[in-house]
Protein backbone atom coordinates (compact mmCIF):
# COMPACT_ATOMS: atom_id res chain seq x y z
CA UNK A 1 0.00 0.00 0.00
CA UNK A 2 1.25 3.46 -0.81
CA UNK A 3 1.60 6.19 1.74
CA UNK A 4 -1.48 7.96 0.37
CA UNK A 5 -3.63 4.83 0.69
CA UNK A 6 -2.62 4.23 4.28
CA UNK A 7 -3.25 7.89 5.17
CA UNK A 8 -6.63 7.72 3.47
CA UNK A 9 -7.63 4.56 5.33
CA UNK A 10 -6.64 6.13 8.64
CA UNK A 11 -8.65 9.27 7.85
CA UNK A 12 -11.73 7.23 6.87
CA UNK A 13 -11.49 5.20 10.09
CA UNK A 14 -11.31 8.38 12.18
CA UNK A 15 -14.29 9.85 10.29
CA UNK A 16 -16.37 6.76 11.09
CA UNK A 17 -15.61 7.18 14.80
CA UNK A 18 -16.62 10.85 14.87
CA UNK A 19 -19.78 11.61 16.86
CA UNK A 20 -22.96 12.55 14.98
CA UNK A 21 -23.88 16.21 14.65
CA UNK A 22 -26.30 17.04 17.48
CA UNK A 23 -27.91 20.00 15.67
CA UNK A 24 -31.51 19.83 14.56
CA UNK A 25 -31.93 18.95 10.88
CA UNK A 26 -35.46 20.27 10.42
CA UNK A 27 -36.25 23.47 8.55
CA UNK A 28 -37.04 26.60 10.57
CA UNK A 29 -40.64 27.44 11.38
CA UNK A 30 -42.39 29.06 8.39
CA UNK A 31 -39.70 28.10 5.87
CA UNK A 32 -42.09 26.07 3.71
CA UNK A 33 -44.60 28.92 3.66
CA UNK A 34 -41.94 31.41 2.53
CA UNK A 35 -40.76 29.09 -0.24
CA UNK A 36 -44.32 28.52 -1.46
CA UNK A 37 -45.08 32.27 -1.37
CA UNK A 38 -41.98 33.11 -3.39
CA UNK A 39 -42.74 30.39 -5.94
CA UNK A 40 -46.31 31.68 -6.37
CA UNK A 41 -45.24 35.31 -6.71
CA UNK A 42 -42.75 34.71 -9.52
CA UNK A 43 -44.05 34.37 -13.04
CA UNK A 44 -42.67 31.54 -15.08
CA UNK A 45 -40.50 32.53 -18.02
CA UNK A 46 -42.01 30.83 -21.02
CA UNK A 47 -40.67 30.63 -24.52
CA UNK A 48 -43.07 33.31 -25.74
CA UNK A 49 -42.03 35.73 -23.01
CA UNK A 50 -38.39 35.28 -23.93
CA UNK A 51 -39.23 35.59 -27.63
CA UNK A 52 -41.08 38.84 -26.98
CA UNK A 53 -38.15 40.33 -25.09
CA UNK A 54 -35.69 39.34 -27.80
CA UNK A 55 -38.02 40.61 -30.54
CA UNK A 56 -38.26 43.99 -28.85
CA UNK A 57 -34.48 44.22 -28.58
CA UNK A 58 -34.13 43.20 -32.22
CA UNK A 59 -36.62 45.89 -33.24
CA UNK A 60 -34.64 48.52 -31.34
CA UNK A 61 -31.36 47.42 -32.95
CA UNK A 62 -32.93 47.44 -36.41
CA UNK A 63 -34.32 50.93 -35.81
CA UNK A 64 -30.90 52.16 -34.69
CA UNK A 65 -29.29 50.72 -37.84
CA UNK A 66 -31.98 52.36 -39.97
CA UNK A 67 -31.40 55.77 -38.40
CA UNK A 68 -27.63 55.36 -38.83
CA UNK A 69 -28.03 54.42 -42.50
CA UNK A 70 -30.19 57.46 -43.18
CA UNK A 71 -27.77 59.74 -41.31
CA UNK A 72 -24.73 58.43 -43.18
CA UNK A 73 -26.41 58.71 -46.60
CA UNK A 74 -28.17 62.02 -46.05
CA UNK A 75 -26.02 63.87 -48.59
CA UNK A 76 -26.88 61.32 -51.28
CA UNK A 77 -30.58 61.60 -50.49
CA UNK A 78 -30.59 65.41 -50.74
CA UNK A 79 -28.47 65.69 -53.91
CA UNK A 80 -29.90 66.29 -57.38
CA UNK A 81 -31.37 63.04 -58.72
CA UNK A 82 -32.24 64.33 -62.19
CA UNK A 83 -30.08 61.79 -64.06
CA UNK A 84 -32.16 59.19 -65.87
CA UNK A 85 -30.16 56.05 -65.23
CA UNK A 86 -32.29 53.97 -67.60
CA UNK A 87 -31.12 56.10 -70.54
CA UNK A 88 -27.43 56.08 -69.63
CA UNK A 89 -25.28 53.65 -71.60
CA UNK A 90 -23.24 52.39 -68.66
CA UNK A 91 -21.86 49.31 -70.40
CA UNK A 92 -20.79 51.31 -73.43
CA UNK A 93 -19.08 53.88 -71.23
CA UNK A 94 -17.25 51.23 -69.23
CA UNK A 95 -16.06 49.16 -72.18
CA UNK A 96 -15.53 52.10 -74.56
CA UNK A 97 -15.32 50.23 -77.89
CA UNK A 98 -14.61 53.35 -79.91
Amino acid sequence: MSRFDSSWQRLVALARQAPADPRDETAPLGFGTRVAAQAASRTATTGWTLFGRLALRGLLVAAAFGVAAIALNYSVLTSDQSVDYAAVDTVGDLLDFS
